[in-house]
């Protein structure tokens, strides 16, 4: 006889809701974004997801952690392991759906403290597996929805449809004075046609890169230290984008990667950078050229 197997989708609102205890017990603030939380309205009664995913006020996100590492969850990504934005860490569980912890959200790029603290004051309630789970509005959804589709190249994309192109033209307006107030302006245009209109402000060049769907490592690389607030930030962000990640390396392996492995892993990041590189500036000097 077989044991049954939770659906993954349950898993996932048990995650939300396992979350929220908590957050309730730890005085931690935090909203459900993505996948069930997502407004009937906007599909969310049909949409599929691989994990749960929370955006968490940045003062309690360690309080956060912490107690989810005291009940059995166990950090498998650090923030600085995902992607280029350093937005989330990924927590497992040996028997709940892996969670997303995001202390920031990519493209929302005004102080993530002032930002939290403008949805959270628009926030409702939803259950989520029992549970009343914090949401942010209509509003900050369609933007979340959108500018999520933006970063993955995804477009068109059925949440930009029922986001932005199905929408009245005063839900629009309300989506883009909330993405001007957080700094979401230039992400927001990326995925609904207007970026024409954000060249020259920083973001721009990322974003163009990143809504298109382009594959080249080194056009994103490029873009990526191009977009960065500061020199620091740049180089850091160039260094990190060219240096294997050993903690990644950990997960993959299951175990700590030895010196050679990580030496061959810094052989083959330079080989295929440099042959990325390589194409992109020959590309560059070719567009020059026709000019």
């Amino acid at each position: 006889m077989h044991a049954a197997t939770m659906p993954w989708s349950v898993g996932i609102r048990f995650s939300h809701a396992a979350l929220q205890a908590l957050a309730d017990d730890h005085d931690v603030d935090l909203l459900h974004i993505k996948g069930p939380a997502v407004d009937d309205t906007l599909g969310g009664g049909t949409r599929q997801s691989i994990d749960a995913d929370v955006l968490v006020r940045p003062t309690h996100v360690d309080r956060l952690i912490a107690a989810m590492h005291s009940h059995g969850w166990t950090t498998q990504f650090l923030f600085e392991d995902g992607s280029a934005f350093e937005h989330a860490s990924t927590l497992v569980h040996p028997f709940l759906a892996p969670v997303d912890v995001h202390r920031r959200f990519p493209g929302m790029d005004g102080d993530p403290a002032a930002a939290f603290d403008r949805l959270w004051n628009d926030r409702h309630v939803t259950d989520l597996a029992g549970m009343p789970c914090a949401v942010p509005s209509v509003t900050a959804q369609r933007l979340v929805l959108i500018v999520h589709a933006a970063r993955g190249g995804r477009l068109p994309h059925a949440d930009i449809e029922r986001s932005w192109t199905s929408s009245t033209p005063d839900e629009r307006e309300a989506v883009i004075a909330l993405a001007a107030n957080i700094g979401a302006g230039v992400a927001l245009a990326a995925g609904t046609g207007r970026l024409d209109e954000f060249v020259g402000q920083p973001g721009h060049e990322l974003w163009r890169v990143l809504s298109t769907g382009e594959r080249s490592r080194a056009k994103i690389w490029a873009a990526r230290v191009r977009s960065a607030p500061t020199k620091r930030a740049a180089v850091r962000t160039a260094i990190r984008l060219i240096v294997p990640n050993r903690h990644r390396m950990q997960t993959s392996l299951g175990r700590a990667p030895t010196t050679r492995e990580v030496a061959t892993a810094y052989v083959a990041s330079a080989r295929s950078g440099g042959r990325e590189l390589a194409g992109f500036l020959r590309s560059v000097a070719s567009e020059r050229r026709r000019r």
